[in-house]
């Protein structure tokens, strides 16, 4: 199963994490983000989901997913 990571824009690690595929992955992402966003609003200017080669999977600025 592939692994992905759900990073701040800055690089600092929120979440790791295997899932079935991408859009397995990023549905976990949108629930991680939203939680995340609720804790801390003025550190949620941006999110990115990589997968474990380290290529972008999704990206969400300011705006809530």
């Amino acid at each position: 199963m592939p692994s992905y990571r759900l990073t701040t824009g800055d690089g600092a690690v929120l979440q790791e994490w295997d899932a079935a595929d991408a859009t397995a992955a990023e549905s976990e992402a949108v629930d991680v983000v939203s939680r995340h966003r609720a804790d801390d609003p003025p550190g949620a200017a941006e999110y990115v989901l990589l997968d474990e080669a380290g290529g972008d999977v999704a990206r969400w600025g300011p705006v809530a997913p």
